[in-house]
């Protein structure tokens, strides 16, 4: 141990001087000691005095020669050691692998490029879907007409014809982005017949269809005063016009000019501002609305899905927030990211006129390599209460439909409309029995989707 010592502090020596006391009388010789009396100088007893001090600085300074140091020939040469430039690597080794571990970034990195932001790719994509969207429609035409109407039939026959198959041109216009963390813009959804994909079938097919001018004036006009119900119910009669009519496939679904439109709006103002009465053309009518969806900024995977719609987290034809509730809802671009297995995701879309709750059925599926899982609509989300009390709030007035439908009158200018599954699947069987043709199927009429989470 004494002479490591002496080998990593000889340098030191010639420094501080070796500690014990020098005989002669000359100046500083070879061996670092002074010459002199051997009484008790001032300058000895200083020397003895910063004997420890040096004995310990000697030591530190060693230490650090050992690491940072390696001899030469008998001197010291200064380059680093390989040890110590080892363990400093593995230190920093094991430090990024442990922040590699702790922080995922990967995770940190998709997390980010889930946020919209101007120019960034999600963004883009959610504002213009890169995607081919179609629309298939069915009609229902109704074969015995005359003999219903005549009162010689107790039942409408139909007939399924389609589908009619349209490309949905979806996108997100006057984009502007807020400062807290939503963005606000004007949904656009124009519909492009694809004579292609729709086989033999021509928008002007002719069909037996229910006249949805004279039923939505007759219902508008049931509800208000008797002195404006006579001139309208006057101007019916006169115009002999039936609750079924001839119409061609693009008149059903898109309306065209009649008189009972004209007279609407003479008679009742406030109620339309339309010159035609189309189903599907009111289902697509997205010229006033405007809605806020989330950026990601505040929480990346909420970013594509609603805040608000016309200004409110609820829609103002439901009472209730579990019917009016479409905040943190998709509308089919982007879904929620981070799915877990028990999360429930909401849809919603103009024409439903009200969210739908999905839930994730069956196992995971593997599309063009990438990992879905199926989501299907809640069980009995149109029971309107009869199973699940939260649906109470879809009845108007206290009335409830039979299960199987949703009274969405208030959704289109007071048109009687319902809205159901397919052939009234999952619907009261007494609704069947009010007419002939309907046959639910769930293999066929039963919607999903396919949710990469």
């Amino acid at each position: 141990m004494r002479d490591f010592a002496s080998l990593l502090g000889g340098q030191y020596q010639t420094i501080f001087g070796a500690g014990s006391s020098c005989s002669g009388t000359g100046n500083l010789s070879s061996d670092g000691c002074s010459s002199g009396s051997s009484g008790s100088t001032p300058q000895r007893r200083r020397s003895e005095s910063l004997g420890p001090f040096r004995r310990r600085l000697r030591s530190e300074f060693s230490l650090l020669d050992y690491f940072f140091h390696q001899p030469k020939h008998g001197r010291h040469t200064r380059y680093p050691n390989r040890t110590f430039m080892l363990m400093a690597a593995g230190f920093m080794f094991i430090t990024c692998g442990a922040l590699v571990h702790i922080l995922d970034p990967y995770l940190l990195i998709f997390k980010w490029k889930l946020i919209f932001q101007e120019g960034s790719e999600i963004f883009n994509l959610w504002r213009t879907p890169p995607v081919d969207l179609y629309i298939k429609i069915y009609l229902f035409n109704v074969t015995n007409a005359e003999d219903f109407l005549a009162g010689r039939a107790e039942k409408m026959q139909i007939e399924e014809v389609g589908p009619y198959v349209y490309r949905e041109l979806m996108s997100h216009d006057n984009i502007t982005f807020n400062e807290n963390g939503t963005l606000s813009t004007r949904p656009h959804h124009p519909l492009i017949f694809q004579k292609g994909l729709s086989g033999n079938l021509r928008e002007d097919d002719v069909f037996m269809m229910p006249n949805i001018a004279l039923l939505s004036i007759a219902n508008v006009a049931s509800k208000q005063p008797y002195f404006y119900r006579w001139p309208i119910n006057l101007l019916i009669r006169q115009t002999r016009v039936q609750p079924l009519e001839r119409q061609t496939a693009r008149e059903f679904m898109y309306g065209y000019p009649t008189t009972l439109t004209t007279l609407g709006n003479t008679f009742l103002p406030s109620w339309i501002s339309f010159d035609k009465v189309g189903l599907i053309d009111r289902m697509y009518d997205f010229d006033d609305d405007f809605e806020t969806i989330y950026t990601g900024e505040t929480s990346a995977s909420m970013s594509g899905l609603y805040d608000t719609y016309l200004g409110s987290p609820n829609l103002a034809q439901w009472n209730g927030s579990h019917c009016s509730n479409i905040r943190n809802a998709s509308d089919g671009t982007k879904f929620k990211s981070f799915v877990e297995p028990d999360d429930q995701l909401l849809f919603f879309r103009k024409s439903m006129c009200r969210a739908q709750i999905l839930i994730q059925n069956g196992t995971d599926h593997e599309i063009d390599g990438l990992k879905a899982t199926k989501f299907v609509f809640e069980e009995n989300a149109l029971d309107n209460g009869e199973f699940d009390p939260r649906n109470k709030c879809y009845c108007r007035e206290g009335k409830c439909l039979p299960r199987g439908l949703i009274d969405v009158t208030s959704c289109y200018y007071g048109f009687p409309i319902a809205l159901s599954y397919p052939h009234f699947l999952d619907a009261d069987p007494k609704v069947l029995m009010h007419v002939n043709g309907s046959r639910p199927d769930p293999k066929a009429h039963r919607s999903h989707f396919m949710i990469n989470p």
